[in-house]
């Protein structure tokens, strides 16, 4: 299965809800509180490594969203959101999914505009908007336990 992986609302927004949502014939969308992403920064402002909080925690929160689906997923296309940090994403998350499936080839991960008209797009921007409710709310502490700063 090839999916497709969009958020609405970036993670360094934190005054607002960012949902993450997956896309193929089975859709998925991960909802993180604002609150939460605020006592995350407060982790990532204190270890003193503030840039690498929206990567860390955009990674996490897409390993959460697909955990479930690995063995199925054959590639991961990920909106291009963070254009030159897409290395530390990758890194990231393929430290996440290695936890699970040490085998998984990082060639499996590409970056590209995936677009408006994508379901993965519309699915996130639906949560954001309300009009439809997330399949799974993440907490600070599931992030947390995967914070290493």
């Amino acid at each position: 299965m090839d999916i497709e992986i969009d958020q609405s609302i970036k993670i360094e927004q934190t005054n607002r809800d960012t949902a993450v949502a997956f896309s193929n014939h089975v859709s998925r969308c991960a909802l993180i509180r604002a609150k939460d992403k605020q006592e995350l920064q407060k982790i990532f402002r204190v270890a003193g490594k503030r840039r690498m909080f929206v990567y860390r925690v955009f990674a996490i929160l897409v390993f959460l969203l697909i955990k479930d689906y690995l063995q199925k997923i054959d590639t991961i296309t990920i909106d291009r959101e963070y254009l030159g940090w897409e290395f530390q994403v990758k890194d990231y998350l393929l430290q996440e999914i290695r936890k699970v499936q040490p085998a998984f080839e990082a060639q499996r991960i590409h970056f590209a505009f995936i677009g408006k008209r994508s379901n993965a797009h519309m699915l996130a921007y639906q949560v954001t908007r309300k009009e439809r409710k997330p399949d799974q709310v993440v907490t600070f502490a599931q992030v947390a336990r995967s914070v290493v700063v």
